[in-house]
């Protein structure tokens, strides 16, 4: 007798509501600038181009992105001829994708060690769009920044100097404040 409590595990549809990852994100970015095949999508994640810098992407890990994508509904593909080549994919953007995507670009990162990639991805995306989504995704990432700094600052305040805590504690407000002078500057030159 099964247990009605008990959860059969689909990695399948598991997968289907697992939080996208940057990677993807970042193709939905750029699919919202104009529908393209895979492999126009690849030069942008090559190379020491500014996205490649940030987010090298091989290609066969490229195309499990958009299939992926493309079960979810976010992206929509169909096929197309160029002369005498194969036939290839043009993927575009679902309504349901650029839903997701809007909703991922003002989101502020929630780990300080996301400001590498997922920040950085959402800077260069919306970078192409202008200043004024650019100035509040700054300005929301520096008020998270400042809730983490706090929240670790109390939590300091409450052990002793001399515990091992402390001293982890310590080297996440050296990095949270280094992040924070970094956010800082860069809303200054915007």
């Amino acid at each position: 007798m099964t247990n009605p409590r008990q959860r059969v595990l689909d990695p399948v549809a598991e997968a289907r509501t697992a939080p996208l990852t940057a990677a993807q994100c970042a193709i939905l970015g750029l699919l919202h600038d104009r529908p393209a095949h895979g492999y126009d999508l690849q030069h942008w994640f090559v190379g020491d181009g500014d996205l490649g810098a940030v987010l090298p992407l091989e290609q066969a890990s490229l195309y499990a992105a958009l299939k992926e994508l493309a079960t979810r509904g976010l992206i929509a593909g169909t096929e197309a001829r160029e002369g005498l080549r194969p036939p290839r994919t043009v993927y575009a953007l679902t309504p349901a994708g650029q839903h997701t995507l809007e909703q991922w670009l003002k989101q502020p990162v929630a780990r300080l060690r996301q400001v590498r990639l997922d920040f950085l991805v959402k800077l260069y995306l919306l970078r192409r769009r202008g200043k004024a989504q650019l100035r509040a995704l700054v300005d929301a990432q520096i008020a998270a920044c400042l809730d983490y700094l706090a929240d670790l600052e109390a939590r300091a305040a409450a052990l002793d100097p001399e515990e091992f805590g402390y001293l982890v504690i310590e080297s996440r407000t050296s990095a949270a404040r280094s992040t924070l002078d970094w956010l800082r500057d860069y809303r200054q030159r915007l």
